[in-house]
């Protein structure tokens, strides 16, 4: 198992991860990538790691990398920001640390795109910004004659972190009801299915969104779906004893509270470290989503009987590890939908098995439920 420092923390394992978005990416496009899994399993640190180390290095690749939960998008013009920014044409101290100067056509109008060194902001000639801006230009038009010209060179790659953010807004205003969202997704098919011009990578740790996906039948067809889940126990023990974390038993106490979660690996493992109460800790992060449970259940759910029926599920889910759900039990449904919202708990639409987050969620699970023992 391989362990290095990324970012002054440990980068575990991912090995099998990495070759397989590697050996993708040698081939030509065919379908976008929905990449997926729980929380804190390390789905943006991987992918950030092989965009720095890996991809960035390589000239046979352009990478375009958007974060969209970085941006406060709003709106239609917001969204073009992220893409796109104006360049003077006397700023010569961009264009001439440009990576590529793109000479574009649209129609009648002619104009220049650039790719700076860093980022993922196309730079455009004031006349073209001012017609993108306008409404005179379709963005994803744009999109397209600037990628086709990068083809020629490299490959391109597209990575697209909480996409789902872009859900609730319009391109032309809310009177018209033109998804941005739809249009967006129809372009990706294009680039990826239809034209085979450049790879897409969609990330989401949203998985109401991913089902829609998934049981969408244009977008299911043009799509792959892969999960990245948390370690599980042999390569976390292997992380623990590199650590120098040897007895069996603490690796077992950390086990039980926090599974395979990096995140919640990499602070066990500095509590161990520094001699702290490593129980004590670990039970006060329990404590806490104990709370989180009680509150989400009082505060969250309308009536005695969404309630009631919540405390059922959870002890399915902490018994059995998971839950199939029942999409005819519209009461069910609707109950774990709002705790798959408040990221209690995790959908995997492949099979549409249920289980708690992290295992730090459950443990918080099981002790609200002891509590009403008592």
């Amino acid at each position: 198992m391989r362990i290095i420092e990324y970012r002054g923390c440990p980068f575990v394992d991912r090995e099998e991860e990495e070759q397989f978005l590697l050996d993708r990416f040698s081939m030509q496009p065919e379908t976008i990538l929905f990449i997926y899994g729980p929380k804190s399993s390390g789905k943006t640190t991987l992918i950030e790691y092989l965009v720095e180390n890996v991809l960035e290095r390589d000239k046979g690749y352009y990478v375009n990398y958007v974060n969209f939960r970085g941006h406060a998008i709003s709106n239609y013009d917001s969204f073009l920001d992220v893409y796109f920014q104006p360049i003077e044409d006397e700023n010569k101290s961009f264009i001439e640390k440009a990576l590529e100067y793109l000479p574009i056509k649209i129609g009648r109008l002619s104009g220049n795109a650039s790719l700076p060194p860093k980022g993922f902001q196309f730079g455009l000639n004031i006349e073209l910004y001012n017609r993108l801006t306008t409404r005179q230009i379709d963005p994803f038009n744009l999109l397209l004659q600037i990628l086709e010209k990068i083809r020629k060179k490299r490959m391109p790659i597209l990575i697209l972190d909480e996409v789902q953010t872009l859900e609730d807004i319009y391109m032309n205003g809310e009177s018209k009801k033109k998804h941005l969202l739809t249009e967006f997704f129809n372009f990706l098919v294009r680039l990826s299915k239809e034209t085979h011009l450049a790879h897409v990578v969609v990330m989401t740790s949203e998985t109401l969104f991913l089902e829609k996906i998934y049981n969408h039948s244009k977008l299911a067809e043009t799509s792959d779906f892969y999960k990245i889940d948390h370690l599980d126990y042999s390569h976390m023990a292997q992380w623990l004893r590199y650590e120098g974390i040897e007895n069996k038993e603490v690796i077992d106490l950390i086990w039980e509270y926090v599974g395979g979660s990096v995140y919640r690996l990499n602070k066990a493992i500095r509590v161990a470290k520094k001699g702290d109460d490593l129980k004590r800790y670990l039970q006060d992060e329990a404590k806490i989503y104990r709370g989180k449970i009680s509150h989400f259940i009082a505060e969250k759910l309308d009536t005695a009987a969404e309630m009631d029926k919540c405390e059922e599920l959870l002890k399915i889910i902490v018994k059995n590890g998971f839950l199939i759900r029942n999409q005819r039990d519209k009461l069910q449904t609707k109950i774990l939908n709002k705790a798959i919202e408040y990221e209690f708990l995790f959908l995997d639409p492949k099979d549409e098995r249920i289980i708690f987050n992290s295992q730090i969620i459950r443990k918080g699970a099981e002790m609200y439920l002891n509590t009403l023992k008592k």
